[in-house]
């Protein structure tokens, strides 16, 4: 008999999507919510792909244009248990990696969300913001770094 996460934590499992997003300048997409510097993601809506889950809400979180953004590939999906109305829940984001068409321009974080800032990251300033990300962010952009960062765009 096998075992999977879903069958050993036991609680409603709810997805998500979002993105590592680089522009033009090879810059990353960072915003800063409840005290972590974090990546845009958010939930699945029903008969809603993965992909286009990503790219609205990375457009909504961040202000990016939709029509800018375009998926390049899957990168992982990660894990983790989160409460809602009182409920845990175990949730399943897909992340994609993401292209900006365009560079550092103007972002405006969705405040509402509690997004306070959101920022275009070179590659050699990351390591100043990892200790303030949780581990699944790190994961995801460790996965990119060390597999897909220096991949020429087609």
């Amino acid at each position: 008999m096998t075992h999977n996460l879903i069958d050993t934590i036991n609680k409603p499992v709810v997805e998500s999507a979002g993105g590592l997003v680089c522009n033009d300048d090879q810059h990353i997409l960072l915003m800063f919510k409840r005290g972590k510097w974090d990546m845009a993601k958010g939930r699945l809506e029903a008969d809603q792909s993965t992909e286009f889950c990503a790219r609205r809400e990375v457009s909504e979180e961040t202000g990016l244009l939709l029509d800018k953004l375009h998926i390049r590939g899957k990168l992982v999906s990660t894990w983790h248990t989160t409460t809602h109305q009182q409920v845990e829940y175990l949730k399943k984001t897909h992340w994609f990696m993401m292209h900006y068409q365009g560079r550092d321009d103007d972002l405006s974080p969705q405040i509402e969300e509690g997004i306070i800032e959101c920022r275009w990251v070179h590659l050699s300033e990351l390591p100043a913001y990892r200790e303030l990300m949780r581990p699944r962010i790190n994961y995801v952009i460790d996965f990119w770094h060390k597999n897909l960062a220096y991949v020429p765009r087609r």
